[in-house]
C-alpha cells in the first residue's frame, strides 16, 4: 500500500471489496504520492481507496488552495471560472437575459442563490474566506453562519464579521439544533468528505420542514470524464474522496428531500486543466492543443455553454427542499 494511505470500506454500502480503476497524482498542487480511484464491488460507487487518513486531511489543502484564497470583497462563487456570462450588471444584454425566466433560473441555480426568507437562518458549509456569506449579506440575509475546515480560511471569514465554526463538517454540524435552519449551502464540499451520505442525512435533520439545501459538486458521468479518463480534472486527487454519478446524488437525496433540481455549470477550466495534465503526461494530441488554445477565451466559454444545457459538463449544482 502507498505510504500514508489507508484501505477503507465503501462509504455508502460498507462493502470491503473494491477494484482500482485509475491511478493518478496531484496534478494541481503537486502533493507527493500516487492516489487511486476505485469502484465498490457491492454498490458500484466510485471513491478514493486507499485514501489519505483523517490525520492527513488538512495537509491536502496547501496555502495557495484556490477557493480559500478568494478575497472576501469578491463575489461568492468559489469556482475558478464563471458559470454565466459576465456582462456588467446594468448592461442591456444582462437585463434582457435576466428577463428570460429559464435563463435566470439557470443562473440562480448554478450560483446557489436561495429563495429569500425574511429573518431566515442560513448556514454555509465550506464557507472558505466568507465571500459567499458577504454576497448573501448584501442580498438582505441577516442571520448567517459558516463552517470551514481550514483554519486560515476560517480566520479570514471571521475577520469579515461572520460567525464561523472551524473543524470537520461532521463535528461542527452537531452543534446546531435540529430543525433550526432555513437554508444550508455547500459549494464543492460533498466530494471532499469521507462520508457525504451521513452528512447529507445530518443536514436534513438541521433544516426546518421545507428548508432549502443548495449544493454543488462534480460528477464522473460527464463528457470530460469520458474523454480524459485518469486525467479527468474532477478526480482532483487526493482531495476528492468520493466520485459521484448523478444517479448517486439523486439516490442520496430522495429519502429526505423533494423538488430536486439539477443545473449543469459552464466551466471550460475543467477541459483546460484535464488537457494540460494529459499533455504533461505526454499523452495529449491535437484535441488537447486545441482546448489549451481556446479554453480560457470567450470562444471556449461559448463552446462549452451548449454542453452545460445538454447536461454533459461535470460541475453540477443542486437545489431541493426538505420533505414536510
Amino acid at each position: 500500500m502507498t505510504e500514508g494511505l489507508e484501505k477503507v470500506p465503501c462509504p455508502r454500502c460498507g462493502a470491503r471489496e473494491s477494484s482500482t480503476l485509475f491511478e493518478g497524482r496531484d496534478y494541481l498542487y503537486g502533493i507527493p504520492g500516487v492516489y487511486f480511484v476505485s469502484m465498490c464491488g457491492g454498490c458500484g460507487l466510485m471513491f478514493q481507496n486507499p485514501r489519505p487518513s483523517r490525520e492527513r486531511a488538512l495537509g491536502l489543502y496547501p496555502p495557495g488552495y484556490g477557493p480559500h484564497a478568494v478575497p472576501v470583497s469578491q463575489p461568492a462563487s468559489t469556482a475558478p471560472a464563471p458559470t454565466a456570462p459576465t456582462a456588467p450588471p446594468d448592461s442591456i444584454a444582462r437585463r434582457v437575459l435576466n428577463g428570460i425566466p429559464t435563463w435566470k433560473r439557470w443562473c440562480d441555480g448554478v450560483d446557489l442563490v436561495p429563495d429569500f426568507v425574511p429573518e431566515g437562518h442560513l448556514l454555509e458549509i465550506g464557507c472558505a474566506s466568507g465571500a459567499r456569506l458577504l454576497s448573501l449579506k448584501n442580498r438582505g440575509w441577516r442571520h448567517l453562519r459558516g463552517i470551514e475546515f481550514v483554519p486560515s480560511a476560517a480566520e479570514r471569514a471571521r475577520a469579515a464579521g461572520f460567525a464561523v465554526d472551524c473543524g470537520p463538517v461532521e463535528d461542527a454540524l452537531v452543534r446546531f439544533s435540529g430543525e433550526s435552519l432555513d437554508v444550508i449551502i455547500a459549494s464543492m464540499v460533498l466530494e471532499h468528505l469521507f462520508d457525504p451520505f451521513g452528512v447529507v442525512q445530518e443536514i436534513a435533520g438541521k433544516l426546518r420542514k421545507g428548508g432549502q439545501f443548495l449544493f454543488s459538486t462534480v460528477v464522473c458521468d460527464s463528457l470530460d470524464a469520458k474523454i480524459y479518463k485518469g486525467y479527468y480534472g474532477g478526480f482532483d486527487l487526493p482531495r476528492h474522496m468520493v466520485f459521484f454519478k448523478k444517479r448517486d446524488i439523486f439516490r442520496m437525496l430522495e429519502r429526505d428531500f423533494t423538488n430536486i433540481e439539477c443545473f449543469h455549470q459552464n466551466a471550460p477550466i475543467d477541459f483546460v486543466r484535464s488537457s494540460s495534465w494529459r499533455r504533461g503526461g505526454q499523452k495529449g494530441g491535437l484535441f488537447d492543443r486545441l482546448v489549451l488554445s481556446i479554453g480560457d477565451s470567450r470562444t471556449g466559454f461559448l463552446l462549452v455553454l451548449p454542453l452545460a444545457f445538454l447536461g454533459l459538463t461535470c460541475r453540477v449544482s443542486f437545489r431541493c427542499r426538505k420533505r414536510d
